[in-house]
């Protein structure tokens, strides 16, 4: 092979260089789409767990998904954060507006507004074991989220005639213990050789809704 006498001082040059150079490339391509991908953690944005309507006044616990270790961050005057770094946090709705949270795996909007309209719904004859739910409206129509709304925000008041519980668990013991829900659907039922007229009441926060039941003499 004749090879070139090059001068001294002069640099060599080798085609067998070119794959390092390119494997070089694609090192650095792959080094720029990590920081790339990365680059919305750097920068302090989370992935948006999920947006929840709640009722003003309330205490609402955040889903499982959050992972704990939450903060409010954005519009402290509307939530507070109780301090725990464990799932279910707790965090109470205290004024009207939005607020987020920042949690461990991301962050979680609680839209906070006054119930427009609280009712009761179940039949206003009671013979039997039959089942009661509170449902809330804002002013538009829209639904609040009222599976996260804390047990300790809601509460029931009955006539004598009548018991109101929490649903059981069943014939799902083997998968569960104690009661089911957080107070926003109930069973209620007349006690032995009681009856009359009366009203069902509840209270979800600042609201209040109440149903005329009666349980006949004969049933």
């Amino acid at each position: 092979m004749l090879r070139l006498h090059l001068p001294p001082g002069v640099a060599r040059f080798s085609r067998r260089r070119r794959p390092r150079v390119a494997a070089a490339r694609r090192g650095g391509l792959a080094r720029c789409a990590g920081v790339l991908v990365s680059l919305p953690w750097l920068v302090g944005c989370h992935p948006l767990l999920g947006e929840h309507r709640v009722p003003v006044g309330v205490k609402v616990f955040l889903p499982e998904q959050s992972g704990g270790a939450c903060r409010v961050r954005e519009n402290v005057d509307v939530l507070r954060v109780d301090p725990g770094d464990r799932p279910p946090v707790s965090v109470e709705a205290r004024r009207t507006g939005r607020g987020v949270v920042r949690c461990e795996n991301g962050d979680i909007a609680l839209v906070v507004a006054p119930i427009a309209r609280l009712t009761v719904k179940g039949p206003t004859v009671i013979k039997g074991d039959v089942a009661l739910e509170a449902e809330a409206l804002t002013a538009r129509g829209e639904p609040f989220n009222l599976d996260i709304v804390s047990s300790e925000s809601v509460a029931w008041s009955h006539p004598d005639f009548l018991i109101v519980k929490s649903p059981r668990c069943g014939h799902m013991a083997a998968l569960c213990s104690g009661f089911l829900g957080n107070g926003t659907v109930m069973r209620a039922y007349p006690l032995h050789e009681r009856w009359g007229e009366g009203e069902l009441v509840v209270r979800i926060g600042e609201a209040r809704a109440s149903l005329r039941v009666v349980t006949p003499r004969e049933r």
